[in-house]
Parts: structure tokens; C-alpha cells; sequence
């Protein structure tokens, strides 16, 4: 038996304007590194033979030295491996991704840990085929694909992915022919998952969806994904599962629980448990909510407010309450209010979305600021 840790969608990055006044960074930053920290120690702690990351460890696509340093110390009390898998976050700029960088540091048993590419690797006698974010983008830098209709592209990635599946599901029992069972760790969107509604606004249609049931066909004793920010279970025979982020990204995760995923793996056997981590709750207020007690180290929002309602004696009133931070006030609009304009509380990618919701170029012009976007984050 192995004994293995699993999570996804670390987004290990600056969220809202707070700092820490200990250490002068972006208060939501050090709450994700303490979560992540969180993750690791209790893996350790759980007796796990490894930890598997599925993806995203920020939302930058391009991190400085800097941010990949910090992540690296908040992960350095882990179990004996780690194992990381890029995702769709995890740019990568001449073939190299913030994966990569981390790897260089993990192959100290002459072992691949770090998986920009499809490949295998094992935690005693338990193979983990880890499958990185894949989308048209890769299929057109693969010989023969170059110039395939794009009306005929998600169709010939999805064979592709299911070839790639089990061709790794092989190289396990070439390696070994009887080998303690043999998991999947992918970053993919498969179907019949759920997305929030800011996932959806930012991932749009146009992406690869992955049939699990074909993946789970294939004989793994287990499926761990990453990506979709809820925690989720697809399937029961075999385990296909989402571990789901570590921390609430946005108020569309407000009533969402956050973990990890710890499971005992041996042939035809994932036993597995969900680990809750200390992800800072989200609160709503609504028309004339008194102010509850939850609101306390939350971060607060009031939407539709009364127009009665004083919004600078509710920031106030909340600030007092013991509020983490108060990401927005508005009132409900009335007759005479004008429609349109966006919420200050969308991130820029969110904002990009609903700007050109309505243009017929919506999706170039989307893809082309995301684009954008990440050439100013890097």
C-alpha cells in the first residue's frame, strides 16, 4: 500500500489591496502560502509517501524568482516526494514553466517529479501517470497536426489525450508488471464537472473536454484532477475526483469547502479521504442584513444593498466587526439608475470577459487580452 496526498490550484498570488503588516506583502498572498504550507506539513504529518501537485501554482504565467522561491518554502516541510504537474496557469516561455524551474531541485533520486510533459514516475511500487494541461496550442506543435481544421481540433485532441492516457498506462506495467496500482494526475476539464460561474466567464467554451468515463475505462485505480476549483467526485468505480482549490479564489467559491485529497493506493484499491485547510471564508450582505458574526477575519462584500443603507458607516460598522478586508458596497440600482459599467471587485480577466461579452469577435479579442494580460504579469 501507498500512502499519497494530492492537491490542485494553489493560485498563489495577490488578491485585493490589504497587506500584511509583518511582512509588507499582499495579505492574500501570505494566506495562500500559509494554506499551501498547511497542505504540505499536514501530508507529512498524515504519513504520506508523496505529495502530487496538479497544477497552478499561480496565477501568473510567468512568476518571478521571487514568488517561485516562496512557494518553494512553503512546500519544504513535505513528505519524501513531491511531484508536480503543470497547468494551464503555468506558462511556459522557450519550453520552460514555473514546473520546470521547481523540478530542477526535485530530481535528486535521478527520478522525473516535474511534469511539463506526459510522462510516469513512482512512489514505491504505485506508478503516477501525470498528464500536464493540454490545448491547441500543443496539438499544433505536434508533427501532422499543424494543419488540421480548427472546426476538427478539440476532436483530434481528445484522441490524442486518450491515446496519450494509455499509452502511459502501459509504460506503468511495462515497467513493472504487477505493480501497487497505477493513478492518473491530470489538469483537464472533464465531463460532467462543474464549474462556478467565474470559470466559466474566463474559460469560455472553447476548451478541451476530456469523457471521463472513457478515462476511467482504462483500468487506473484512480483519477485525481486539477483546474475546476470545486471539489467534486465524478465516479465512484474507478475514483474520479477533483481536488478542488486550496483556497476561495472569488465570491463565486463562497459556499464551496476547500481541502486537499489523501488516498491509500494498492492494486485495485483508492481509498480516499478529504483533508478541509483553513481557506478564509466569504461573506455576502444583502438589502439590509444586519451584520453577523461571520464576518469576522472574512473577507465582506455587500451587493443589492437598500438604498437606505449608509455605505460608508457599513465599511466602517464592518471594520469594527473584525472584517479581513470589505472587497465591495453597493446599493440595488433603483428606476432611475443607468445599467451598465462593471463591479470594481472583478479581476482584470474577469473584466476582459464581460467587456466584450457582447462583440461577435468576443473570442479572439478575449484570447488576444488574455495574451496581453499575461505579458504584463510576467
Amino acid at each position: 500500500m501507498t500512502r499519497i496526498g494530492f492537491t490542485a490550484d494553489l493560485h498563489v498570488d495577490e488578491y485585493g489591496s490589504r497587506r500584511d503588516p509583518a511582512t509588507g506583502l499582499n495579505a492574500r498572498l501570505v494566506d495562500y502560502l500559509e494554506t499551501v504550507r498547511f497542505v504540505s506539513t499536514q501530508a507529512l504529518a498524515r504519513g504520506c509517501d508523496a505529495l502530487v501537485i496538479a497544477g497552478d501554482f499561480t496565477e501568473r504565467r510567468h512568476p518571478a524568482p521571487w514568488l517561485v522561491g516562496t512557494i518553494q518554502d512553503a512546500l519544504e516541510e513535505c513528505p519524501p516526494e513531491l511531484i508536480i504537474v503543470r497547468g494551464n496557469h503555468d506558462g511556459e516561455i522557450a519550453g520552460a514553466s514555473i514546473v520546470t524551474v521547481m523540478g530542477y531541485g526535485l530530481n535528486t533520486r535521478g527520478w522525473q517529479n516535474a511534469f511539463a510533459r506526459p510522462g510516469v514516475t513512482w512512489v514505491k511500487r504505485t506508478a503516477i501517470a501525470a498528464i500536464p494541461y493540454l490545448d491547441r496550442h500543443w496539438l499544433r506543435t505536434q508533427p501532422g497536426f499543424e494543419d488540421v481544421p480548427e472546426s476538427q481540433l478539440f476532436a483530434a485532441l481528445a484522441e490524442q489525450y486518450m491515446a496519450i492516457a494509455r499509452g502511459l498506462y502501459a509504460e506503468a506495467y511495462a515497467k513493472h508488471p504487477d505493480p501497487d496500482g497505477v493513478v492518473l494526475v491530470c489538469h483537464q476539464t472533464l465531463a460532467g464537472a462543474h464549474l462556478s460561474a467565474s470559470q466559466q466567464a474566463f474559460l469560455g467554451d472553447q476548451q478541451l473536454v476530456i469523457d471521463a468515463a472513457d478515462l476511467g475505462a482504462i483500468g487506473f485505480e484512480g483519477i485525481v484532477a486539477g483546474h475546476l476549483h470545486r471539489h467534486q467526485v465524478l465516479s465512484t468505480d474507478p475514483p474520479i475526483l477533483y481536488t478542488g482549490s486550496v483556497e476561495r479564489v472569488d465570491f463565486g467559491e463562497q459556499d464551496e469547502v476547500k481541502g486537499f485529497v489523501i488516498a491509500e493506493v494498492g492494486p485495485g484499491r483508492f481509498e480516499w479521504e478529504f483533508v478541509e485547510t483553513p481557506a478564509r471564508r466569504y461573506v455576502t450582505l444583502t438589502g439590509t442584513d444586519p451584520i453577523p458574526p461571520t464576518v469576522n477575519d472574512a473577507i465582506v462584500r455587500g451587493v443589492d444593498l437598500d438604498p437606505a443603507v449608509d455605505l460608508i458607516a457599513l465599511r466602517e460598522d464592518l471594520g469594527r466587526a473584525g472584517a479581513f478586508e470589505v472587497a465591495e458596497l453597493r446599493h440595488r440600482p433603483g428606476d432611475d439608475d443607468v445599467a451598465g459599467g462593471m463591479s470594481e471587485s472583478l479581476s482584470a480577466e474577469e473584466a476582459l470577459v464581460a467587456y466584450f461579452a457582447d462583440d461577435p469577435e468576443a473570442d479572439a479579442l478575449i484570447e488576444r487580452g488574455r495574451a496581453i494580460l499575461a505579458e504584463v504579469g510576467s
